[in-house]
């Protein structure tokens, strides 16, 4: 399997510098060597490769914002969901998770509840429980965040599999190989931990309850995301008929 990765935007810049981008944490989550995956830029993408062709999609965060519907970001989203239609793999986190809810046609936005930051307790559905994406979390588990835009209505035809008082739909299905999440699986205490040094005096400003400090205290190593990573390569291989099992 060769996954692409689309690009929507860049980490902080310390961060880039240390640890690489977006797209070498998603590489490595997967358990993949950076030259085994085929890494698109969203922003000057000219034209997208036939959506049936792609062994599976993974979509990045951005520090833009989808609500702005900027035109690279709306053809994106199309791609994406004809990804979803063409019954191919994807998997969407933050900026990825809110654009195909907007492709969809669903609706993004600030988030009203404020901004999201640090470790942070997601709880499973119903549909969830059953959910093979989830399969192995409890029912609330750990991850980590950051943002302060959501999805404040999912799409008719998503399946809302866990969420939190803060945003109640982070992680969506759709049909049987796409999900998409609000939080971040790729991320790792070093790089939360940055997030937060980073951008203390906003978090301090406009994320609760808690400083800053009070949610660099909860960072801790997590299980979270390799049981994402995980999954997501099963559901890759149930898509080419191998079968559905970690």
């Amino acid at each position: 399997m060769r996954p692409v990765i689309l690009k929507t935007g860049e980490t902080l810049a310390s961060l880039g510098r240390r640890r690489g981008d977006f797209e070498d944490w998603f590489a490595a989550g997967l358990g993949l060597a950076r030259a085994d995956v085929e890494v698109i830029d969203a922003r000057t993408m000219p034209a997208y490769p036939d959506p049936a062709g792609v062994d599976a999609v993974i979509v990045t965060g951005s520090p833009s914002a989808v609500h702005d519907h900027e035109p690279w970001s709306e053809a994106a989203g199309a791609w994406m969901r004809a990804v979803v239609e063409a019954g191919r793999p994807l998997l969407g986190v933050c900026y990825g998770h809110q654009l195909l809810a907007d492709a969809m046609g669903g609706r993004t936005g600030r988030n009203p509840n404020g901004r999201e930051i640090g470790v942070v307790d997601v709880a499973t559905e119903a549909d969830g429980r059953e959910d093979a994406l989830l399969e192995g979390l409890p029912g609330v588990f750990p991850a980590f965040a950051t943002h302060q835009d959501a999805v404040l209505s999912p799409p008719p035809q998503a399946r809302v599999l866990a969420g939190n008082a803060n945003s109640p739909f982070q992680v969506l299905a759709y049909g049987d190989f796409a999900r998409t999440c609000q939080f971040h699986p790729e991320f790792d205490t070093d790089i939360m931990r940055t997030y937060l040094t980073e951008r203390t005096d906003v978090v301090d400003a406009e994320s609760g309850p808690g400083t800053a400090a009070d949610k660099l205290e909860r960072v801790r190593a997590l299980e979270t995301g390799a049981v994402i990573f995980r999954n997501f390569l099963a559901l890759c291989r149930a898509a080419e008929g191998g079968g559905a099992e970690p």
